[in-house]
Order: C-alpha cells, then sequence, then structure tokens
C-alpha cells in the first residue's frame, strides 16, 4: 500500500489523536513514567468506547456497527450477551447483518452531529468578532513584514 508523505486533512486529525493520548497518558501514568506501554491497550479501550461529544457516537460503534462487549460483560453475562449465546449460527449472522445495513444511518447521523458541533464551536469563537465593513478610501493599516529567509547561506537576515 502506498500513501502520500503530507495529507494535511489526516495528519491534523492524527495530531488531535496524539494530543488527546498524551493526555491520557499524562494523568494516569506512573511517575517514573517508565509502564506507559503496559496500560496503552487499556487506554486505547477507554477511548474507543467512550461517547464523543461531536458524534454522540463510539468510535467503536461507528467502525463495527455495534457497541463493545466489555470484559465485565463476558464475567457476569449481560442481557446482551446472554442474548447472543442462545442465538443459532443462522440468527446471529442475521443480526449482524442487520447492524451492518444500519451502520449508514449512524455514520450519516454521526457526520451531522459533526457539522452541528462545528457550527456550535465556530459561533462560539466568533461571537465576539465585531464585523467591519471598509468603504473605497478608508484609512487601514497596512503591516509590512519582511521575508523570512530560510537559507542558511544569507549572512544577515532582518528582523
Amino acid at each position: 500500500m502506498s500513501s502520500t508523505a503530507y495529507y494535511p486533512v489526516a495528519n491534523n486529525l492524527v495530531e488531535a489523536f496524539n494530543k488527546i493520548l498524551g493526555k491520557l497518558l499524562k494523568k494516569f501514568v506512573s511517575k517514573s513514567q517508565r509502564d506507559w506501554d503496559d496500560k496503552l491497550g487499556e487506554y486505547l479501550w477507554a477511548y474507543r468506547s467512550t461517547v464523543r461529544t461531536s458524534t454522540k457516537a463510539t468510535p467503536f460503534s461507528l467502525v463495527y456497527g455495534c457497541e463493545a462487549i466489555f470484559p465485565l460483560e463476558i464475567q457476569i453475562p449481560s442481557l446482551r450477551v446472554f442474548l447472543t449465546t442462545e442465538m443459532t449460527d443462522e440468527e446471529k449472522y442475521r443480526l449482524r447483518l442487520q447492524e451492518l445495513e444500519a451502520l449508514d444511518d449512524k455514520s450519516q447521523q454521526a457526520q451531522q452531529q459533526i457539522e452541528l458541533y462545528q457550527a456550535r464551536i465556530f459561533r462560539a469563537f466568533n461571537k465576539k468578532v465585531k464585523e467591519q465593513i471598509f468603504k473605497k478610501g478608508d484609512l487601514v493599516l497596512a503591516a509590512r513584514r519582511p521575508m523570512v529567509m530560510t537559507h542558511k547561506t544569507k549572512k544577515f537576515q532582518p528582523k
């Protein structure tokens, strides 16, 4: 599989996830910071099974079309686990097919929730911004900044 080296949209998503993961590790890793890799699976499970504010769904459910079964539900069988163990294979396949068909609707709902969330954030961010309309002849401040040279061969760079 090949991919481009720079894809801004994906890079921003990865950076946002890395920031969240960094916060999780910072909260729960011991002071010696040597056991972070032992706990990484647990942190990822917590992230994937927590409802996101922007989508109003868990990342797990958006990928697989159903909610995750927690290990505790296996040890102490919940109603959901009990019902699936009592089903025949054909009933399980039919149920899984229905869940997969409902996945499109769920992802569309998540996309709508993301758009609503972004609109709310946009309104809150721009609440204090005063729109100004300039007309021909109005005086405006134009700041001229020097060009930043990235080459190290030039000895003098203006500040």
